[in-house]
């Protein structure tokens, strides 16, 4: 795969990376379900040359990792001054996108260095081959089928849905499509939930507490669920994922207008949410 990014700085003219280790990277994060924000623009992750820190940082070729939020929240970010929402949100979203990708690359055999709070998260190279890298012929998983009987409540949906467009997250429509994914929780678990908090009221029998979870592509799911020699690693690559981003995911829902909340009464511990909080960044 051959890919086209922009190695301009936006503040330090000439620097450049490694073209290689860049389309590495990339296909890790397309494998991870994320978007890419290819030409240096638009919303996801933006490769950008390293810039040196001082005089003794030798850079040079390193790639720093950013995340780009939507055109909508960065606008409005950019009309509020620190501490007011949109500027909150935006600042909470690009940092938690950068600390989950540096969580997860690292599985998907890329070499990260997660440095100071404030301080690019840089790529140093690969630690071996990325678990796609000998299954061209695997097929891709199925589409699936929507449960019958799941509805979740309309004000759940918008605003997850509301929340994800602000921070350029995808919402998975279908069983096994990558991005966010929401899933009922048991009456046992209603109960937990009342019990901590969280509200809770049936609209038409549909689902206004739902767990949220997050699903990768369906090409490494597909390599993860096959009898390869390879799915072992693609399992735990998996796995790294979907928990990267469930830590992203409570600050970043939260940050754009959803109420999450973990529930930590069992074993694994679950990120819910219920709709919309009351204070989103921005206004619709």
């Amino acid at each position: 795969m051959v890919a086209v990014i922009s190695s301009a700085s936006p503040s330090g003219a000439g620097l450049r990376f490694d073209p290689v280790l860049a389309d590495r990277v990339i296909e890790a994060v397309l494998l991870a379900g994320l978007p890419v924000a290819f030409g240096g623009h638009g919303p996801g992750v933006q490769l950008r040359p390293a810039e040196p820190l001082d005089d003794r940082d030798r850079c040079a070729g390193l790639i720093a990792l950013h995340w780009e939020p939507s055109a909508r929240l960065a606008s409005a970010a950019a009309m509020e001054q620190p501490q007011q929402p949109a500027f909150r949100a935006r600042q909470v979203v690009s940092a938690s996108m950068v600390n989950a990708l540096g969580e997860f690359l690292p599985a998907l055999g890329i070499t990260v260095e997660r440095s100071k709070p404030g301080w690019e998260t840089r790529v140093h190279g690969t630690s071996g081959p990325g678990p796609a890298a000998n299954s061209r012929a695997l097929p891709r998983s199925s589409p699936g089928r929507i449960p019958p009987g799941l509805e979740f409540s309309p004000g759940l949906v918008t605003s997850l849905r509301r929340s994800a467009a602000l921070a350029a997250l995808p919402v998975a429509a279908l069983p096994g499509e990558p991005g966010i994914t929401l899933g009922p929780c048991s009456s046992a678990d209603l109960e937990d939930s009342l019990e901590g908090g969280l509200e809770h009221g049936l609209e038409d029998d549909r689902i206004t507490v739902a767990s949220v979870g997050w699903n990768p592509s369906r090409r490494l799911s597909a390599l993860a669920d096959s009898d390869t020699p390879t799915a072992a690693s693609a399992v735990k690559s998996r796995t790294a994922v979907r928990n990267a981003m469930l830590h992203a995911l409570g600050a970043v829902l939260g940050a754009c207008g959803t109420s999450a909340l973990w529930h930590r009464r069992r074993q694994p511990y679950q990120l819910r949410v219920t709709g919309a909080s009351g204070q989103p960044p921005i206004r619709y």
